[in-house]
């Protein structure tokens, strides 16, 4: 099983997300993440990096205008 830890705008702990994530579903600019208790967290933004063997995702949270 695969798992990530999804950070905003890079990859260190003060900008951690959610950790143990399954799933990560991309819809009209959202991103909804979900781990493996499916737990979800919702962010508006576009994924910057995604490193699978690392278990990394980094996300751009939009900012509100």
């Amino acid at each position: 099983m695969c798992l990530s830890t999804v950070y905003k705008t890079s990859a260190s702990p003060e900008n951690l997300v959610l950790t143990n994530v399954q799933r990560i579903e991309c819809k009209d600019g959202t991103i909804l993440l979900t781990d493996i208790m499916e737990r979800q967290v919702a962010v508006e933004g576009e994924i910057l990096m995604a490193d699978l063997i690392g278990g990394k995702v980094v996300i751009a949270e939009k900012l509100a205008s």
